[in-house]
């Protein structure tokens, strides 16, 4: 798949504007999609920084050009508000050139996209497109192409649903082309992601092409050795300045996999760093969207700089040439893994990583997430139909129906969708009261009408609105979600250490300069950490010298390397097996009393298929697996019980015992340590 450019200009007509970023992680290669060019779905696999945004956009503007479309023809959606900021940047500086107006952002920040005559392309997030298409759907009437980028981060959660229903809507409303060649494309990228031919039939439909391009950067790690005993944050924070010293890096992107530990980690790195040449910057999603552009800009125009991030920097940006890429805390994941690493050395084949080291578990776990990325030993992944994004789509489409004063019948609504299973999440909302059936139009109730009206039912994350936290030098919000409890401590902000103050009527502000001495502020967490993945756990397996296919009985302990999801599930047929018994489960093993079960891998598939043809696993256990949706809590009893069933991962439960070889009866464990799942922090 990949060509020289004088080998690429040959293959394509003079017209086919080839643009190049400079950025390909080979010197002298590009990549072209000549599938995208005829007119083919595909879902496009290659590393990090391996230029798939030209690779997809390049032949999709040469089709744009060859059927002479006048108006926006093709979507380009990014998962976060910061991508689609890089990416604009990008596409304009290559295609402006070209055509004037060629490219226009739309995201809950920037709403910009004025007019559909004479675009090309419109980079957005799922859910700023959920919005455009049902307040102004004339705009998208021109769209022949929808391009998905980083779709590992969509896949599997309510958010990728989400999506997949408003691409059905925006085809079903697409006008016809006058040719036959002129038809509707999809086009998918990712850079980690198991299982291909699932993932692009279930996004792109049968018939879908799967590519792949280039081979994974070599990776060069590196540990940083810390005080076990001491302040976390503060120990990283002086290991890193000194190694800063050391290294004479000029440019690090610090992952951290919490708020407050990025925040501690930037504010004691503030410190120690502060009239050094390096400054550091502080970007995770609570902050308000000024700040995060100002420190992407900072990172990318700057020579030297120290950006301490969480999982909003994870994936494509381009905030500069980054030296080294330094893992605060391991990530829990595969795929997470290799996106953090990704965000370095972009220009060359290596990827340069220092980690940080206090006990020997923490080396265990860096190097079982490396020796996954080199194995291709990538995260599973278990999708599945939620009824609550259904929900949020048809309140959309009844909302938008009842403000035009048209009416909008079951079957009606199911058209304007693309779909037609609907019906069973449109009589639940009847039901529950959610929708009124007036003489056959369907009408949302006062209260859903409400939020719709203030443009809160376009997304399906389950997350409360932070409060906002108000710099007092501006006037205006300056972070999200600060713990007013914490009113006196200091929040790192802007690149200086600032008061969080109570208010006297409630609420906090940002005030002026906090002291040297002041402890931190504390920032509100967004949730419960998820759990490490079996991928990973395999790997530590690996790292402690066992084979992770071959499990051990040991007395009262069935050690499987599954991984506290699959775990959870095992040791739910073990007691549904045995219901007045107790079983414990941790990321590696599972504990009670299984000497009582006659444990062979047959007797644990014929355990599998009994609950999963019964379907009668507790509702307790099925909840375990339900990754969080908006709207769950709207749906009646029943048909909430029906998503979180659902989600019961049999798929990957299945296909995770069809590797097992042996189960392997022994008197007991040779001691290991601590087992394969502890956190390292």
């Amino acid at each position: 798949m990949t060509s020289s450019r004088s080998d690429l200009a040959r293959m394509m007509p003079d017209a086919f504007p080839v643009f190049f970023t400079g950025r390909q992680p080979y010197a002298g290669q590009a990549m072209v999609m000549p599938e995208v060019v005829r007119g083919h779905n595909v879902l496009f696999a290659a590393p990090t920084a391996s230029g798939k945004t030209e690779a997809a956009v390049t032949p999709l503007y040469q089709r744009h050009i060859t059927f002479k479309r006048r108006d926006l023809s093709t979507i380009y959606v990014a998962p976060t508000k910061a991508l689609v900021n890089d990416l604009y940047e990008r596409l304009v500086t290559y295609l402006e050139t070209r055509q004037a107006g060629a490219v226009a952002r739309y995201t809950g920040d920037r709403h910009e996209f004025r007019t559909a005559s004479g675009a090309f392309c419109l980079l957005v997030t799922p859910e700023a497109l959920d919005s455009l298409q049902l307040r102004r759907p004339e705009t998208l009437s021109g769209v022949r192409a929808v391009i998905v980028d980083e779709i590992h981060l969509l896949h599997g959660q309510p958010r990728g649903q989400q999506l997949r229903h408003v691409i059905a809507r925006i085809r079903k409303a697409a006008a016809p082309s006058g040719s036959p060649r002129d038809r509707f494309q999809l086009v998918g990228m990712t850079a980690t992601l198991d299982d291909m031919a699932g993932v692009a039939e279930t996004w792109l439909g049968a018939g879908a092409k799967v590519l792949s391009h280039g081979a994974s950067r070599d990776i060069e790690l590196q540990f940083v050795d810390i005080d076990a005993d001491g302040d976390p944050d503060r120990e990283r924070a002086g290991a890193l300045a000194r190694w800063l010293q050391r290294a004479a890096a000029e440019k690090v992107l610090v992952f951290a996999n919490s708020r407050n530990g990025a925040h501690g980690l930037a504010a004691h790195l503030h410190r120690e760093l502060e009239g050094t040449r390096w400054p550091v910057h502080l970007h995770f999603g609570a902050l308000a969207a000024t700040e995060r552009e100002r420190v992407e800009d900072e990172m990318r125009r700057k020579r030297y700089g120290v950006c301490v991030a969480t999982t909003t920097l994870e994936i494509g940006i381009d905030i500069g040439d980054v030296d080294t890429v330094v893992l605060s805390d391991p990530p829990r994941s595969v795929s997470g893994f290799l996106q953090r690493i990704g965000r370095g050395n972009r220009r060359s084949d290596v990827c340069r990583v220092v980690a940080f080291r206090a006990t020997e578990n923490d080396e265990r776990l860096i190097r079982a997430l490396v020796d996954c990325g080199r194995r291709g030993e990538l995260d599973d992944i278990h999708e599945y139909d939620r009824p609550s994004v259904r929900f949020q789509q048809i309140l959309s489409l009844c909302w938008r129906a009842t403000r035009q004063d048209r009416p909008l019948s079951a079957a009606a609504l199911c058209a304007e969708a693309g779909a037609d299973d609907h019906k069973a999440v449109i009589n639940d909302m009847v039901e529950t009261g959610c929708l009124a059936d007036v003489r056959g139009a369907l009408i949302p109730c006062d209260r859903l009408m409400d939020e719709a009206d203030a443009g809160q039912i376009h997304t399906v994350i389950a997350s409360r609105v932070g409060s906002a936290v108000v710099d007092i030098r501006t006037g205006k919000t300056a972070i999200r979600d600060a713990d007013e409890s914490t009113a006196g401590g200091a929040i790192f902000h802007g690149g200086s250490m600032r008061r969080l103050l109570a208010g006297s009527e409630g609420g906090a502000y940002l005030g002026g300069a906090a002291a040297r001495s002041q402890s931190l502020a504390r920032i509100k967490g967004t949730g419960p950490a998820l759990p490490v993945s079996r991928s990973v756990i395999w790997g530590l397996a690996r790292q402690r010298g066992f084979d992770p296919v071959r499990w051990h009985l040991s007395g009262a302990e069935l050690v499987t390397w599954g991984g506290e999801t699959y775990n959870t599930l095992l040791g739910a047929l073990f007691a549904r097996q045995l219901p007045d018994r107790r079983f414990a489960v941790t990321p590696d093993s599972v504990a009670g009393p299984v000497h009582l079960l006659d444990v062979s891998l047959d007797f644990i598939r014929e355990l599998a298929r009994s609950a999963e043809e019964a379907g009668d696993l507790p509702l307790s256990t099925a909840t375990k697996f339900t990754s969080p949706s908006r709207y769950l809590n709207e749906l009646s009893p029943r048909l909430a019980a029906l998503e979180k069933r659902s989600s019961i991962p049999w798929k990957p439960f299945w296909r995770w015992l069809d590797r097992i070889e042996a189960i392997d009866q022994i008197g007991s464990m040779p001691p290991t340590g601590a087992p394969p799942g502890a956190d390292a922090r």
